[in-house]
């Protein structure tokens, strides 16, 4: 974050939903001003190995529960530790 003077998000890099939101936790207790994230295999990875052993209504209803719980998850740990760009960077 002392590289930058623009706003930044967190990728997933494909980890998993507890994985990335451990590692926003981390970065939050070492007060580091990130505006958001950008994740996409962290909340639907899981569904890959359910689609393939299970078939289409077994997908649609991990995507439903699990899908759903870790966007929430990532949403929770947004919600405490991200900063809004305007406010870290003066900017609205």
């Amino acid at each position: 974050a002392s590289a930058t003077s623009l706003p930044f998000i967190y990728l997933s890099a494909g980890v998993s939903d507890e994985v990335f939101c451990d590692m926003l936790e981390l970065a939050a207790e070492a007060n580091v001003k990130f505006a958001g994230v950008l994740c996409g295999r962290a909340t639907w990875q899981g569904a890959i190995s359910v689609y393939a052993n299970e078939g289409l209504p077994a997908l649609e209803r991990w995507l439903q529960e699990r899908g759903a719980q870790n966007i929430q998850s990532i949403n929770n740990v947004l919600a405490q530790c991200a900063t809004p760009w305007w406010e870290a960077y003066s900017g609205k």
